[in-house]
């Protein structure tokens, strides 16, 4: 996973110019009726320029956003200087910082990032997801 934060450090540009161009609603049209109603908590695992965290937070979610990559953290709050998402430094297969903040969620959406998980440590990644996920929560991966 570290080779690709570097990497997602030193494209952070031209990666953030890409992902906007398409907008959350369409790539996550597939899971819009799946979602929970009402307000609740979602947890957005590799969040990249905060593109599907604001739509999350829009949906009337208060959203936690993981990013590893510092620069694609820079890029989101460029991008969204008034967003109401709470931002953390972290990543998988860990996820030590949202960890340390006791919630549970209601949402977990890793869109584009499981593929970065090398493959002896999916099993451990996955059980940290699935401890940070409420009862009955959803947990949306995409590829």
């Amino acid at each position: 996973m570290i080779d690709a934060v570097h990497w997602y450090d030193a494209h952070a540009i031209e990666l953030a110019k890409s992902y906007e161009s398409i907008e959350a609603e369409r790539v996550h049209a597939w899971m819009a009726d799946l979602l929970p109603t009402g307000p609740g908590i979602a947890l957005d695992v590799g969040a990249g320029t905060g593109r599907d965290a604001a739509w999350l937070s829009q949906r009337g979610f208060d959203v936690v956003a993981a990013e590893p990559s510092r620069a694609m953290r820079e890029q989101a709050t460029r991008l969204r200087p008034d967003s109401s998402v709470t931002w953390v430094l972290d990543g998988l297969p860990d996820l030590r910082e949202v960890l340390r903040m006791g919630l549970s969620f209601d949402l977990i959406l890793l869109s584009g990032v499981w593929m970065h998980v090398p493959l002896a440590e999916r099993p451990r990644a996955f059980r940290k997801l699935v401890t940070l996920l409420k009862p009955c929560g959803l947990m949306a991966i995409t590829l």
